[in-house]
This record gives C-alpha cells, structure tokens and sequence, in this order.
C-alpha cells in the first residue's frame, strides 16, 4: 500500500506544477508584424547608406572628370600654340631644316571611310 501512496502523490505533484504554470499566448500575427518591422527597417537603413556612399563616390567622379577636362583645355591650348603657323615656322628655322609649307596643289586630303570597302577616300583638288 505504501507502494501505491507515493504513486498518487507523485502524479498530484504533477498535475499541480502543469497547473501552477501560466501560459500567456503570444499572437503569431504580432509576432510577424514586429518581424516584418524590423526587416524594413534594417532594409530602410541599409538602402539609405548605400545611397550616401554613392553619392560620395559620384562626386569624387564629377570631380575628377572636371580635372580632366581642365588638363585636356590645357593641353589642347598648348598642342594649339606648338602647332601655329609662326611656331612651326620658328621650329623649322632653329633645327635648320630647310622645309616650307606645300602649296595648295600637292595637298590630299583624306575623306570619310567607303563603305564597302572600309578604305579611305582621297578628294584631289
């Protein structure tokens, strides 16, 4: 008998525990509310630096394409002065090569791409 008393104190224990604990049910509809929140957030956040980082590097680019159009004035300025007609005479004269600008008759000029052919056209005068 003492066998079976212990048994059914045993299983009172039980069934009081699992009594004694409450349970507060948590909506799966908040749950995923909340999830879905935080994801557009962490979303919104990442989208936004990305933005600013390239918004930072198109400007470093902007900038640098204007330093490279102001370097090809400069240097198409200066190609312009080397290549006039009174410096190249001038050159001429100081390495002594005795060479004079061809007349007009001895001139080609070369036209646009044939084509059929891809070969340049030449227009004699």
């Amino acid at each position: 008998m003492a066998a079976r008393t212990t048994k059914r104190k045993t299983t009172k224990k039980r069934k009081q525990t699992k009594k004694q604990q409450v349970q507060v049910p948590f909506p799966v509809v908040l749950a995923n509310v909340l999830v879905l929140v935080a994801v557009l957030g962490l979303s919104y956040m990442w989208l936004c630096s990305r933005c600013h980082a390239l918004g930072k590097e198109i400007k470093a680019k902007e900038r640098e394409l204007r330093e490279a159009n102001k370097r090809l004035s400069q240097e198409q300025d200066q190609w312009t002065k080397i290549t006039s007609y009174n410096n190249l005479e001038r050159a001429i004269h100081k390495h002594g090569l005795g060479m004079a600008m061809p007349d007009g008759s001895r001139v080609v000029k070369v036209g646009g791409w044939a084509a059929a052919g891809r070969t340049a056209r030449v227009e004699h005068r």
